[in-house]
């Protein structure tokens, strides 16, 4: 019996699909998600976790004694609760054929937003994640592997209201992979969604799509809204370039965020969204965002507030997002622009259209603007100074009048780019280290829009090229780097495959063996680029010999069942071996075998025995078949093997009488060994010995060599199969 089973179409599997993190919300969602959620299942529970209303205005009350005690903190939009929640463990799967679906719904009472933070995160490959709020107004995704990240640290972005759900689809058989393991949920004590906008800024402050904005559409795509790593406060910042044009996502905030953020000073969890605008002037409206997650701290000074993180992922080339140039000089401004997120809301903008002043102010060197239009508020922090030019001279710090009403305020002070540059001397304290990594030392550079730059992630370099060779050869390469770069390339290992021209941005593969190899470039010398090494796994020719799973997920080469037992194998094959098709074929025997793709069911009614041969086709064709035994019997009695491992040799035995199990009497259960014949795991017999009805038998194998092997015993009703392994 044969039977073959197409797993899927060559084309698909071999598509290659260049990624970056980033994850889109959509605040506006006219889509409502009803009980079946975003995957239209119907799902068992409403609320799986709640948490306790909170007392709102002693929140309020606690805040304001904070301010008052301590100025220029980031601007709190609620409490971070503590909680300990094992999300996959608490979710009530859903199962189809290839995917498990769950939904997971927290209840905060009481809270006017909520957002969730992961300190266990994990997203198995083909997983898509959903966060949204009641009925799905506002919503985030679809969050995929691609979030993933080293730290598994991970947070979504605020949602109104006081629901907040999570829902998942994920391979069924990488569930057991995914990690979404929640320590705290922020939990919102401001009406920060207005009926026609987010936040609650002041009206005096002006939109970015109003004619205060025109002509600076490329250093609004710099600007991001932050989010801290609880989810507690909000701030602002800009992406900013360096000297060497390259796709470097250097963040710059003001240090005032990170010293007094909660919990202190932990970029990791930060979030940054960017392109946050109102669509239009007025009314203020909500709009998706691009967010990013997470951050490592690069450089930050006291004595000029500044804060430089790098975020873990580079915004991708067709993004629309800018980085912002900056300037050195201290003469010449004319005038200055901030733009910002005040109170968390969409984006604005600020301008004093005279020369700004150099002051101290909190014994800090600041730039001094006495604003003519618009104003700042708590979450402006950091937003950058732009000068006439467009370029950035600092970041917002704070204010002075915070005793006048809001829109009175117009006195702002900022961190000055030009004291920041050399900082406190070392790399740790100063921006040049890393906005200036070749030493070029220019005083002014200019807002750029992401696709002008130089790649400098290895995503940018993808190594093209078939995923097999079933030639003698196969030619791949990578897209040039710039001018200066140096490269080299690698494969491992070296019996199946070596290389021609390794140092060039293409090379050729010739085969010599049949394996998987993992194909290397290693790439040098970008300009403030850290060595860049990307990988391409290859299938060169068939798939020999498949490895077999039992139903425990071990290595096995034979399946011993009872009559009525149903035992599961599975081929356990590399996906990089691109596998289209299966074949299980019961070469000898009497049983049956259903087949299920790369894994099949071995089943019988009867006494049976025999052996299975499983293979698998690539695109290169079938490879040879690995070699299962079967045996399948009334389980009456069994037949004893020892020592196992074993070196030199083994003893078979019967069980004695009284230990037989039986159904009906013991005259169904044979006594004797008739027959012995050992195979390896390609069903090649290495050894076969006849006997004269013993009860129990030595057999020398020492000249059998280290591995796992099949042992047939024949009692005369039946075979039994037993599993030996020898280990020298």
């Amino acid at each position: 019996m044969k039977s073959n089973y197409i797993i899927i179409s060559i084309s698909f599997i071999f598509q290659c699909f260049y990624l970056q993190a980033q994850v889109h919300t959509n605040f506006n969602n006219d889509l409502r998600i009803g009980n079946k959620g975003v995957f239209n299942i119907l799902y068992k529970t409403e609320v799986d976790y709640e948490i306790p209303a909170k007392d709102i205005s002693k929140l309020l009350e606690n805040e304001k004694n904070r301010t008052d005690n301590e100025p220029n903190i980031p601007y709190q939009i609620a409490v971070a609760v503590t909680i300990d929640q094992d999300i996959p463990k608490l979710i009530q799967w859903t199962y189809n054929k290839d995917f498990a679906y769950g939904k997971f719904t927290i209840k905060l009472n009481g809270a006017l937003s909520s957002s969730i933070n992961f300190d266990k995160f994990f997203l198995p490959s083909k997983t898509e994640m959903y966060i949204y709020n009641e009925n799905g107004n506002m919503i985030t995704g679809p969050i995929t592997e691609k979030e993933n990240n080293p730290n598994q640290i991970w947070g979504s972005w605020v949602y109104a209201g006081s629901w907040l759900t999570i829902e998942i689809k994920t391979p069924s058989e990488t569930l057991e992979q995914l990690k979404l393991h929640s320590n705290n949920i922020a939990y919102g004590y401001k009406n920060i969604f207005q009926k026609l906008g987010f936040g609650e800024s002041a009206s005096c402050e002006i939109n970015i799509m109003c004619p205060l904005g025109s002509g600076w559409e490329m250093e609004r795509n710099s600007v991001a809204l932050g989010l801290s790593g609880d989810g507690t406060g909000t701030f602002s910042g800009s992406l900013i370039m360096n000297s060497c044009n390259t796709n470097r996502p250097y963040f710059l905030t003001a240090d005032h965020v990170y010293k007094k953020a909660t919990p202190i000073q932990n970029v990791t969890g930060w979030r940054f969204t960017f392109q946050y605008w109102s669509p239009t002037c007025e009314p203020s409206q909500d709009n998706t965002g691009m967010m990013f997650n997470g951050s490592t701290l690069r450089a930050n000074w006291e004595d000029s507030d500044f804060c430089l993180v790098e975020l873990n992922n580079p915004p991708p080339m067709n993004s629309g997002i800018h980085y912002a140039g900056w300037n050195r000089n201290t003469t010449g401004i004319s005038a200055t622009t901030i733009i910002h997120h005040p109170m968390g809301d969409v984006m604005k903008i600020t301008r004093d259209f005279n020369a700004p002043s150099s002051t101290t102010f909190l014994g800090i060197e600041y730039w001094h603007l006495i604003v003519d239009s618009g104003t700042t508020e708590g979450g402006s922090s950091g937003g950058p100074y732009f000068d006439q030019n467009h370029r950035i001279i600092g970041q917002h710090g704070g204010i002075d009048d915070a005793h006048l009403p809001t829109c009175d305020q117009v006195s702002k002070y900022g961190g000055r780019f030009d004291q920041s540059w050399s900082g406190g001397g070392t790399d740790a304290t100063r921006l040049s280290a890393w906005l200036d990594p070749n030493h070029s030392n220019p005083m002014t550079i200019n807002t750029t829009n992401v696709n002008n730059l130089i790649p400098a992630t290895e995503d940018d370099y993808p190594i093209s090229g078939n995923h097999f060779i079933c030639s003698s050869s196969g030619t791949y390469s990578i897209p040039i780097p710039p001018s200066g770069a140096t490269l080299e390339w690698t494969v491992t290992p070296t019996n199946i495959a070596t290389i021609t021209s390794p140092n060039s941005p293409q090379t050729t593969l010739n085969v010599v063996g049949e394996g998987l190899i993992t194909l290397s470039v290693t790439i040098d010398g970008i300009c403030g680029i850290p060595s860049l090494i990307t990988t391409k796994q290859i299938a060169v020719g068939t798939l020999t010999n498949p490895t077999i799973l039992d139903e425990n997920g071990h290595e096995t080469f034979g399946v011993t069942a009872c009559l009525d037992d149903r035992r599961h194998v599975c081929m356990d094959i590399d996906p990089a071996w691109g596998v289209v098709e299966t074949s299980w074929d019961i070469g000898m025997g009497n049983f049956n075998l259903s087949d299920q793709g790369t894994c099949a069911e071995v089943f019988s009614f009867q006494p049976a025995s025999g052996h299975i041969l499983a293979k698998a086709r690539n695109a290169c064709g079938w490879g040879g078949p690995a070699f299962i035994s079967v045996s399948i019997d009334d389980c009456l009695q069994s037949v004893q093997l020892f020592p196992n491992p074993a070196t030199n040799n083994i003893t078979l035995s019967i069980a004695k009488p009284e230990n037989i199990q039986i159904n009906d009497s013991k005259d169904n259960a044979s006594t004797f060994i008739n027959e012995v014949i050992i195979r390896d795991h390609f069903g090649n017999m290495q050894l076969k010995q006849k006997y004269n009805e013993e009860p129990a038998v030595t057999i020398d194998v020492s000249r059998l060599s280290e591995g796992i092997y099949v042992v047939e015993v024949d009692i005369g009703k039946r075979i039994e199969t037993l599993q030996l392994m020898i280990h020298k």
